[in-house]
């Protein structure tokens, strides 16, 4: 049996983020568009040379990007909507990632269940697809200069996955697919002519929840038994990728019988090896067996492997035929580049973590010497096996379960994952006061240089903690200070102390180990730095209260707590493979657990507990969807229950499709829910209405991952088409995401528009609205007063009102309307008058009634004239106001 090997992609950005700072100075007109080039193919390049070097027989290449590969698609198809379609190039290109001014960016979200975020193509009836190749065919070119004509195998990705993962309106599957495969035949009638025979064409969506809906299309596109399909190329082979998940039994019988030489199936992920041993493997065809883990950091464990190449060869051994090819279970962009600068994993209490851990160089190796286990043996590998065997030993010996943390989850109930009361009881005693529409952020202010430069200082010893500290403390201030001048209503201190929303959490925990250069992509130029979760997870002392504190002394508005939520923090980190998913979420649930009733002590009465990644974290197939939703939600139930009803636990999520999620975000049962929506035409505000959700939410009102600061207009169309689907009083006016990497220049700018933004729509709401909700609360009153049936008690307040008009009426003039007083009082009730102002105001005005002093009658009259308030006041007054 023949036996290669092979890869499905590389990460991007380059050994020391070469890439990422590229983009970075071009962005802001630093470098020229040549150099930028210059640049991102020597990382390329670089990248097929290391492949080539380290024995790999068929490198994956075109993968590579600028900033997205979807997004790459969209640009070689010629699919840019239509608001893009007066720029080209790279201006058009960069365009649709980031916006510019008055065009809004590409929605965004999460690449299947990884952390990856791709750009979402915008699909309609008019879609005119036109071949843009001339970048891709160049890369081609190049690869074949560095990696060989022999081991050059160009990846497409596929069209069922092009379009699933897009959004389109007006249009069916059927009618799109027509369009775009004459595209995908003329690419590989290019390739064929620059010699290239196979390529990868990765389908991923083939593994998920549309997986029997776009199995329907396979014989169209790539051919059945004795029919030929429409990509399909006499010179070229294809190899069909899947990944991330167990493949569709339906569409792996179709391969069987169809003209697709090979496929890759992922044997990390699902149980890809019993739908081989269940249907036994078709003669003359190739396995990509993907049994080198693209999404983990840890080395290959040797019995898993041996066991799964041993079983593999089983089945293919029971055809004709049959080659093998041994490869990364995905694209190897979701590791960092190399274990080579981390040798400070070797010491302290994280001794014996190097010897397990594997990035993509190290996955390279990894995959030569599972090649010669498959092609010869064991005993070919031996030494490496060995090694890897003594690696693991060494691990678990240093790393033993912790007893408090197994004891105190053993103990865990029911209780512990409830509030003292639902939300319709404990929502009244919260945050007293604020305004109707009230405004915060998210959460993250601006990184400046002067920050990082601090935090490098702090951490390289050339400054004390304590100066540190005090700088940061005053960054606390400018912050808050920025805040009060804007008029946002609930304040963040805007974590300047934190690098990285989990990096931060998981430095305070015993348990997690950290990189000095494991980056990782997350969308275009934005790289995270995951850490690694080796061992149970302890908080020795609590990890957000002092910043808490500093920030709520400069202000008497509610500042938040601000924590990053358990399924987060495991998302996006890299997990053990120990112990299962759940037990790590609960060890970190009882962490975050301990960390809000520290905040309540402090006295904070506003608490946010992110969880951006919940829905990123869902398996893709639909049956195991359920299991993992529930155990999340427990997580985070575990961690806030411990919080009073007067606490106001809030929310973030971002970034993935909420659909069929919905019911587990409304199980948190968070207070408040902060949720992306700028670049998603409210669709997730109509989807939580669709459920009945109950609680606050907070739509972003525009977009921080683009430059373009948002006219206040504009703010104000998505407000008013919040209020077309919510009511008043359960939105929260914010952006769609944290301001981290952002400039303070556009943050103050956008920020100021949002409330300005706000303020004019509160202001359209009293003027439409007020009236009519205080006079139905007083109706209530006078119904419990009068002991009167509803219908009367509107009868006896509307002839009150208009016997009040009656008694009024001559000093309803002009000079009252248009009074200097009016004005000064306008302004007082914009600033949202509380009630108890205004019982004051009905007790001044009943006795100066009585009193009969025509001036200061006329001062008050012009008051309520002014708020539109006259005929609720004449019923909020009562009797006493009549007998005048």
């Amino acid at each position: 049996m023949a036996v290669d090997s092979a890869t499905l992609g590389f990460p991007r950005m380059g050994p020391n983020r070469e890439l990422k700072f590229a983009l970075e100075k071009f962005w802001r007109n630093k470098i020229s568009q040549e150099e930028l080039f210059k640049v991102a193919n020597t990382v390329e390049e670089a990248n097929w040379k290391k492949q080539v070097d380290s024995g790999v027989s068929r490198v994956g290449v075109g993968l590579f990007s600028l900033y997205d590969h979807v997004l790459d698609w969209t640009f070689y198809l010629g699919l840019a909507p239509e608001r893009f379609t007066k720029l080209s190039g790279l201006a058009q290109y960069f365009a649709m990632a980031r916006g510019v001014d008055g065009i809004p960016a590409l929605d965004m979200t999460k690449w299947f269940d990884s952390n990856y975020h791709y750009e979402v193509p915008e699909l309609n009836a008019k879609s005119s697809p036109k071949a843009n190749f001339s970048s891709y065919i160049s890369s081609i070119k190049r690869a074949l200069n560095v990696v060989g004509s022999n081991k050059t195998v160009p990846v497409l990705l596929g069209p069922l996955t092009y379009l699933a993962l897009s959004k389109y309106d007006g249009a069916t599957l059927d009618e799109l697919l027509v369009k775009v495969l004459p595209l995908y035949t003329q690419l590989l009638d290019e390739l064929a002519g620059l010699g290239i025979t196979e390529v990868q064409i990765h389908e991923p969506s083939l593994v998920g929840a549309s997986a029997e809906k776009l199995s329907k299309h396979l014989p169209t596109v790539y051919g059945s038994k004795g029919a030929a399909g429409a990509i399909q190329h006499e010179k070229i082979a294809i190899n069909l990728a899947t990944y991330f998940e167990e493949i569709n039994h339906d569409v792996y019988q179709w391969f069987a019988t169809s003209p697709v030489s090979a496929i890759s199936l992922d044997f990390t992920r699902g149980d890809n090896l019993s739908v081989l041993q269940k249907f036994g493997f078709p003669a003359g065809k190739r396995l990509g067996a993907g049994l080198i883990d693209g999404r983990s950091v840890w080395k290959f464990n040797p019995e898993t492997v041996l066991n799964q190449v041993s079983e593999i060869k089983k089945v293919l051994a029971a055809s004709e035929k049959t080659e093998l090819t041994i490869q990364t279970s995905s694209s190897l962009q979701h590791v960092p580049f190399t274990t080579e600068c981390e040798k400070a994993l070797n010491a302290g209490e994280t001794d014996g973590l190097l010897g397990v851990l594997s990035f993509a160089y190290e996955k390279l190796a990894e995959l030569e010497v599972v090649k010669k286990i498959a092609e010869i043996g064991e005993e070919a590998a031996k030494t490496e096996v060995d090694a890897a065997k003594k690696a693991w030993a060494v691990y678990y010996e240093k790393n033993p379960a912790k007893e408090a943390v197994q004891s105190r989850l053993a103990a865990v109930t029911e209780a512990d994952f409830k509030r003292p009361s639902p939300f319709a009881e404990r929502r009244p005693e919260q945050l007293k006061g604020l305004p109707v529409l009230p405004t915060t952020s998210i959460g993250s202010f601006p990184q400046t240089p002067q920050i990082r430069a601090l935090r490098r200082k702090l951490k390289a010893g050339d400054i004390t903690l304590d100066h540190y500290r005090g700088k940061i403390d005053e960054q606390i201030a400018y912050n808050i200070g920025i805040q009060e001048a804007l008029g946002l209503d609930i304040l963040v201190h805007g974590e300047p102390e934190r690098t990285d929303m989990v990096e931060y959490f998981a430095e305070k925990l015993e348990g997690f180990a950290f990189t000095q250069n494991g980056w990782v992509q997350s969308y275009g130029s934005r790289c995270v730095r995951p850490p690694i979760i080796f061992a149970d997870l302890v908080r020795p002392v609590d990890m957000t209260v002092r910043e808490f504190v500093v920030a709520q002394s400069f202000t008497s508005k509610p500042v938040k707590g601000m924590l990053t939520g358990p399924v987060t923090i495991l998302n996006w980190s890299f997990p053990r493979k120990d112990i299962s998913r759940k037990d790590q979420a609960f060890q970190l649930a009882l962490c975050l657990r301990d960390e809000v009733a520290d905040l309540e002590t402090a006295k904070c009465v506003v608490i946010q507990v992110d969880e951006p990644a919940l829905r990123e974290g869902m398996p893709l197939k639909p049956a195991k969807k359920d299991e993992y939703l529930n155990w999340a939600v427990d997580a985070f139930r575990l961690s806030t229950a411990v919080a009073k009803n007067e606490t106001s636990i809030h929310t973030h999520m971002c970034y993935c499709e909420f659909a069929d999620c919905m019911h587990a975000i409304d199980a948190i049962d968070a207070d408040v829910n902060s949720i992306e929506n700028a670049r998603s035409d409210d669709e997730t505000i109509r989807e939580f209405k669709a459920i009945g959700y109950k609680r606050d939410l907070g739509p972003g009102t525009y977009d921080i991952h683009s430059p373009v600061v948002p006219p206040k207009e504009e703010i104000v169309k998505k407000l008013q088409s919040f209020l077309k689907l919510l009511p008043p009083q359960q939105v929260v006016v914010n952006p769609d995401c944290g301001l981290k990497t952002r400039k303070w220049p556009e943050t103050i700018a956008a920020l100021r528009n949002m409330v300005d933004a706000t303020l004019e729509v509160r202001a359209s709401l009293r003027h439409r609205s007020s009236h009519s909700q205080m006079e139905t609360q007083e109706l209530k009153r006078w119904h419990r007063t009068l002991g009167l049936p509803a219908s009367q008690t509107q009868s006896v307040a509307k002839s009150r009102v208009k016997k009040f008009r009656a008694v009024v009426s001559p000093l309803d003039s002009a000079d009252i309307r248009s009074g200097v007083y009016a004005s000064e009082f306008r302004g007082m009730y914009n600033l949202a008058l509380p009630s108890g102002v205004l019982y004051t105001f009905i007790t001044v005005f009943t006795n100066l009634l009585t009193r009969k002093e025509p001036a200061c009658l006329k001062l008050l009259l012009s008051v309520f004239y002014s708020t539109h308030l006259l005929e609720i006041f004449a019923t909020f007054a009562g009797q006493a106001l009549f007998t005048y």
